[in-house]
Order: structure tokens, then sequence, then C-alpha cells
């Protein structure tokens, strides 16, 4: 059976006393073991920290390299895509919002596609999907698709969005919000690619 793709997402704050890379190392034991991920082959870690700033984003970086090196993992970069200006063996890829990578002209997303590899973008309606798979993502990540502490009082897009991405998009699509080990395989028959997962792994 093809194993089912998965982006770790992360969150250092929803980890015990903040620290990331023994959450990391849990993960990747755990993994490794299949205990709770038979089904799935880890794509990578996308570093989302969005409050640090630039010069901790780079300390932090590094020491999740340490711990994705030993585990045969990789790291997507979150936002700060000039962070690095040329090819790390660790990081295979860029994540970046819908605004963002809209601003960027064509040359310079085939400049990030040289130093990055792949280029997700997240998307929140059809029409933004298309116009990222339309200027050159790789893939997108659509949300949020159940209710999430990280969006709280906002409505969740729902299963139905989901199979209309997933549909109409020929690119990978993962679906992000809410997904834990207990509903993962609703999301899955959707026909996206693939599954996020934040909180249920930052905390587990």
């Amino acid at each position: 059976m093809e194993k089912i793709k998965l982006l770790i997402i992360s969150n250092r704050k929803l980890c015990k006393n903040e620290n990331l890379e023994k959450q990391l190392e849990k993960i990747f034991i755990d993994y490794e073991e299949k205990t709770k991920f038979k089904e799935f082959q880890i794509e990578g870690v996308i570093l989302r920290e969005k409050d640090l700033l630039e010069i901790d984003y780079l300390k932090l970086l590094k020491n999740v390299e340490k711990v994705v090196e030993k585990n045969n993992g990789r790291i997507i970069i979150h936002k700060n895509y000039d962070i690095l200006k040329e090819k790390n063996k660790n990081v295979v890829g860029l994540h970046l919002s819908f605004e963002t990578f809209l601003n960027l002209d064509e040359n310079k997303i085939e400049n990030l596609r040289q130093i990055y590899g792949k280029i997700g973008v997240s998307v929140h309606t059809l029409e933004e999907a298309k116009k990222s798979q339309d200027l050159g993502a790789n893939y997108i990540i659509v949300g949020h698709i159940f209710n999430t502490d990280c969006k709280k009082g906002l409505k969740p897009k729902g299963l139905d969005f989901l199979k209309e991405i997933a549909k109409e998009i020929k690119i990978e699509v993962f679906a992000i919000g809410g997904i834990d080990f207990n509903n993962y395989s609703e999301v899955i028959k959707t026909g996206v690619t693939g599954v996020c997962m934040m909180s249920g792994l930052m905390k587990y």
C-alpha cells in the first residue's frame, strides 16, 4: 500500500519546555518504530516559527538540522526566503504564504527554486490554489479543514472543499488544520496527496 505523505509543522511553543529538538527526536524514533506512523512517509519538517527574528531562526535551524540529519529527515524553510544564499543538503523546500508568493517575480521564484528545491504555498480558496499552480508552485497546503485552536473562531473549510481542490489541482495538495491520527483517513479519501500535522505531533 502506498504511504501517506506527511508534513510535520513545527511549533516549539507547543512542545514540553519549548524544546522542539527533543520533540522532533521523539517523533523520528516513533517513526522508525512505526508505532503510529506505519501508514505515513515523512516528507519534511516545515520550520514554522513565525515569531523568531532571523538570527534566532538560523540558530534554531542549525539545532534542528542535527536532529533531522541523524534521522534522515529533511527541513522546509517557512517564510524566511532569503535566509539561505546557497543549497543546504538538509533543506528540501521553501514554504510561503499566498500573498508573499504572489509578489515574487518569475526570476526570483526560479532563483529560490535553485536554492531550496520545492516551493510550497498556503492557500485558502480554489482561486488561490489555481493561481499558485499557474505561477509554478510545486505543492500547496490547503486549510484549515477541521476546527483547530490555531484558528479559533474561524469556520473550517471542511472535506467537500478539499475534494474540490483535489479534483481541480494537478500539483501536490496537502491538507492542514485539526488533522490528527484519528481523522487523517477521512482527509485522504478526498484525493489529496497528504496531510500536515502540528498540534497532534508537537504535543503527543
